[in-house]
């Protein structure tokens, strides 16, 4: 891999309305609004020699690959370790509520039925190694807040969660080189070893 495209995958009818997608009952489908945005967006993206895409198998980052990658012959990789963190009993609920509790509570802690940030942040690494392995030259990479935060502020050489990349608009497009992604993980993996971890979370899904 010799550059990543990042974007956040496209509104859906509970981003809309202040709502966690409820990943845990059901798979939430793009918007309308979402769907025209995607699409707008993939006629964008059309001069970008991308080689593969790759997206979580979550149907609103699936289908929004779908759509950016509308007329081209690529190959789609779907991989889990990508997937927004598990809200538990929070998801399809207002985000506020959600945002309140992490606020609250140290990011080893999981919500009831839900997953933690840091457990979360093991997967998202698993998923960034897999990808700087690809040996396609452009990769597209259709991402969740949490997980694309993470990587833009690591990258950076911010804290991954404290840092200054913090809610993503839908279809915000970033880019990575490769020494960036590997600084990325490297930053990532080092923050995730550290006895100290950072107490609050706003993240919208």
């Amino acid at each position: 891999m010799d550059r990543l495209i990042l974007v956040r995958h496209g509104e859906t009818a509970y981003t809309a309305e202040g709502l966690l997608n409820p990943d845990d009952l059901l798979d939430a489908p793009l918007s309308p609004g979402g769907e025209e945005a995607a699409r707008e967006f993939g006629r964008d993206l059309a001069a970008e020699p991308v080689t593969i895409a790759v997206t979580s198998p979550r149907l609103r980052a699936r289908r929004t690959a779908q759509l950016l990658a509308a007329g081209r012959d690529l190959p789609l990789l779907e991989l889990e370790d990508l997937a927004e963190v598990h809200a538990g009993a929070f998801a399809g609920g207002p985000v506020t509520a959600y945002r309140q509790w992490l606020q609250s509570a140290p990011l080893a802690a999981a919500p009831p039925g839900g997953e933690s940030v840091l457990a979360a942040a093991d997967r998202y690494l698993a998923g960034l190694r897999r990808i700087a392995r690809l040996p396609e030259p452009v990769v597209l990479a259709v991402m969740h807040n949490l997980p694309m935060r993470m990587a833009l502020n690591a990258a950076a050489g911010a804290d991954p969660v404290a840092g200054p990349v913090r809610a993503l608009p839908h279809l915000a497009r970033r880019e990575l080189a490769t020494s960036d992604l590997e600084r990325a993980i490297s930053a990532l993996a080092t923050w995730r070893a550290g006895a100290a971890a950072p107490r609050s979370l706003s993240p919208r899904r």
